[in-house]
């Protein structure tokens, strides 16, 4: 699995246990996480060892112990908050309980003082499972080989007294060499080192019985019987039925300990023994100093220290005790001084390593899984979590710990889910940031963890991630349904979504002053093109079609205001074909042609009984934009269309020519009368964008949106509804040779422009950005241009007439309405 891989399978476990407070622990439900989190570690360290073609270099060895250190703390923090989950459920337990919900065990052996003070002692219970941690994940090492005979070589040299070097012992018992202060023979001598070496390292990972068998095996039964010395003393007979764990068939352990212990530490004291020796009754009567002759790392001291710790607390239950027997006194032995203070407890104890004298001890407890591991071993992850927040807000992003920060992140949604009380700003901003460095390579795990979020932070922490999506419109939309699967509220993050993409080109509107009108075929620019996309967020899902309507608008009118139709008519047919919703309107037959491009040519909007008034307003408004990308676009098809008439004398020749003559014709009619249909009937007549016409209300309001928009509308209507004039009258004048009746059309406009219920003629006369003196004498050329060409034809028709004065007018009033 590489990195990706463990990441994906971390999101799975949190997918998986979202929502299940459930911190009972009568079927052990309390740590499925964490061992799971384990077994990954676990996996990963398993594929590299199997990979046996893989070089075995530097980076290999710092990644196989990487995954080791990975899943031990996954272990420690197992153990420790299944304990404490634990407690904490057996404290409330008693509270609500009337009295004390577990009988008190009369101390009749050691075993039982010792197993009464571990049901009341929640700090001991830790600091034994901390200790069976760090035996349990203690490196491997090569024990010695079994060998049978008792110091063999010596034995046989002894024998030999003729060839008998003066420097060996005389005589193969345990103390032959510091009562006669001689050696052993050099292979006894190799073997014995090695074999307290291994008993040592036996001890060390919790292996007592390991080390006592192969006391046995080699011979020296002598010190197997030292080893058992340090097992606590049991009577069945003595202990009540239900003292915890199993009943041994007859006594068993050391009765007199204490004096066992003293023996202990003097033989640990006495320099002139082996260190591994001396490190190895040090371990079992519960000293540090010897053990630290021998530790090699963090986890060594520390291990020594709890092993301190341990025996400490055990000695004092089995002192405190009214025993049923009298072990041996000790009073009269000399105490065996320690180089180390007695520790209070474990923050003690990680305080002292981390200002150890050694460097390298203080360089290891400072590294970042030690620090982790040594706040979950105190019971001090809140204080942890906060300082690293902390960290990591002063942390560039390519500083940051992936790997640290993904453990750090689980551990601290693991013991939200269990309960334990988190801070949680700190636990928003490590996850904040964990989420940012899921967007680069793993999106589709965002809303696992966006959902861990406070409520209040989530809507926004999704929309920021998709603001920067940009992918189509179908990848989108999946990860908007993500986070509804992740009880994320998936129509406020496309809200919050659009609203975020159309800030950010929020700066990037043409200025007004620059207004010039797009063509339809001019391309639009990219901040455009990012401001349609924004509102694909908010119609993916039908239920949004109401708010996307409003937005739709709102950004349609930014789009006209600067002249860019091209953008807007992109932006209407951005939309889903079932955009205009059935419940927005209802229809009615036409009154004129039923010939149209688009569902609402023949139909006029009415609204609906259920309809919302701000829905229908807006749906009004949104029809009579799109009508004026439509029309506006279909003038340059009719403009094409005109372009490509035929000469005059192509009507004398061949027949083929004549036909293609007709063709266009044809073709030319189609296009005028559907091109003047949109123009006059879907815009001019319809009063374009007015108050009527869009069913607003004309009363005044306090609402400063509903300003806003009519004041937009309002500019819009100055600058579109004549620029829609003229261009009609183009499409009329300028079809004149194959729609006669055209030009007599638009000579009418006139008329249409004077009508006071439309009050076209406001918007030609009054000034605006595009036009400062405003577009009536424009207007009024147009009008003479028609006129004339109406008289030329009259008189071309009656040649008899006198001619026309001012035959060049046209030219004229030509440059005039330029």
């Amino acid at each position: 699995m590489g990195a990706p891989d463990i990441v994906a399978r971390f999101a799975a476990v949190v997918d998986a246990h979202s929502g299940r407070e459930d911190t009972s622990l009568d079927n052990d439900n309390s740590t499925p996480q964490t061992r799971a989190y384990r077994q990954l570690a676990k996996q990963q360290l398993e594929v590299l060892e199997g990979d046996d073609f893989a070089a075995r270099g530097q980076q290999r060895r710092s990644s196989e112990a990487y995954w080791k250190t990975e899943s031990s703390t996954w272990e420690l923090v197992e153990r420790l908050y299944k304990l404490r989950a634990q407690a904490h459920a057996e404290a409330q337990d008693d509270d609500m309980s009337d009295g004390d919900s577990e009988r008190a065990l009369a101390a009749s052996t050691d075993y039982v003082a010792v197993q009464e003070l571990m049901g009341r002692s929640n700090v001991l219970t830790e600091y034994v499972e901390v200790k069976r941690w760090l035996e349990e994940t203690a490196p491997e090492f090569q024990a010695v080989e079994t060998r049978k005979g008792y110091l063999f070589y010596t034995r046989r040299s002894i024998a030999g007294r003729g060839a008998r070097d003066s420097r060996i012992v005389t005589e193969a018992d345990p103390d032959a060499t510091s009562r006669q202060q001689r050696e052993l023979t050099a292979e006894d001598a190799e073997y014995s080192a090695g074999l307290v070496r291994t008993l040592y390292e036996y001890v060390r990972r919790g292996r007592v019985n390991n080390a006592i068998e192969l006391c046995v095996e080699s011979d020296e039964a002598w010190r197997a019987a030292t080893l058992k010395g340090s097992l606590i003393w049991r009577d069945p007979v003595l202990e009540p039925s239900d003292i915890p764990g199993s009943r041994p068939p007859h006594t068993a352990g050391n009765i007199n300990r204490a004096l066992w212990k003293h023996a202990c530490a003097a033989l640990a004291a006495d320099e002139t023994n082996d260190a591994y020796e001396r490190a190895l009754y040090a371990a079992l009567s519960g000293r540090v100093d010897e053990v630290a002759l021998v530790c090699d790392g963090w986890d060594d001291y520390l291990w020594a220290h709890v092993n301190s710790l341990i025996e400490t607390h055990v000695d004092r239950a089995i002192a405190d005790s009214a025993l049923l027997y009298t072990p041996a006194q000790t009073t009269a032995l000399g105490h065996v001084p320690s180089r180390y203070a007695s520790a209070r407890d474990l923050s003690h104890v990680l305080d002292a390593l981390a200002s150890h004298d050694s460097p390298a001890l203080r360089l290891a407890a400072a590294e970042p899984f030690r620090r982790l591991q040594a706040a979950v071993i105190v019971d001090n992850f809140p204080a942890y979590l906060n300082d690293y927040a902390q960290h990591l807000s002063a942390a560039e992003p390519a500083d940051t710990d992936a790997d640290l920060l993904r453990v750090v992140v689980h551990i601290a949604l693991f013991l939200r889910c269990l309960g334990f009380a988190l801070p949680s700003d700190a636990v928003a901003a490590v996850l904040d940031v964990y989420i940012g460095l899921l967007i680069s390579d793993n999106r589709d795990l965002v809303a696992v963890y966006v959902a861990h979020l406070p409520p209040t932070r989530q809507t926004e922490a999704y929309a920021q991630f998709l603001r920067s999506v940009n992918d189509p419109a179908p990848v989108r939309v999946q990860l908007l349904m993500l986070a509804a699967t992740h009880g994320l509220d998936a129509d406020a993050i496309a809200k919050r979504t659009a609203q975020l993409v159309l800030e950010k080109h929020s700066a990037h509107w043409p200025s007004t002053a620059a207004y010039v009108l797009a063509e339809p075929i001019e391309p639009t620019s990219d901040a455009e093109s990012e401001k349609v996309r924004a509102i694909e967020w908010i119609t993916a899902f039908p239920r949004l079609y109401d708010y996307a309507l409003v937005e739709v608008c709102n950004l349609g009118r930014q789009f006209l205001l600067c002249g860019r139709t091209n953008a807007a008519a992109k932006l209407f047919n951005s939309l889903p074909d079932d955009f205009v919703q059935p419940e927005w309107v209802a229809t009615t037959k036409p009154d004129s042609l039923s010939a149209a491009s688009d569902p609402f040519t023949n139909a006029s909007p009415l609204a609906r009984a259920d309809a919302l008034p701000e829905t229908i307003s807006h749906v009004h408004e949104y029809i009579q934009m799109l009508s004026l990308c439509d029309a506006y676009h279909y003038y340059s098809t009719w403009a094409e269309v005109m372009c490509k008439r035929p000469a005059d004398s192509a009507m004398q020749l061949s027949s083929r020519m004549q036909a293609q003559c007709l063709e266009w014709k044809k073709s030319a009619v189609q296009t005028t009368n559907h091109a003047t249909f949109m123009f006059r009937t879907r815009l001019i007549d319809l009063d374009w964008l007015s108050s009527q016409s869009l069913r607003i209300s004309t009363n005044p309001s306090s609402d400063n949106s509903q300003t806003s928009r009519l004041d937009d509308l309002s500019r819009l209507r100055e600058l579109y509804i004549p620029e829609t004039v003229f261009r009609l009258h183009s499409i009329l004048f300028d079809s004149r040779t194959v729609l006669p009746q055209n030009l007599q059309q638009s000579l009418n406009l006139a008329q249409l422009v004077a009508e006071e219920s439309l009050g076209i003629y406001h918007h030609l006369a009054k000034a605006n950005i595009a036009y400062p003196r405003g577009r009536l004498i424009a207007f009024l050329g147009l009008m003479r241009r028609s006129a004339f060409e109406i008289l030329r034809i009259q008189q071309l028709s009656h040649p008899d007439k006198p001619p026309l004065l001012g035959d060049s007018m046209p030219a004229s009033v030509g440059r005039t309405a330029a």
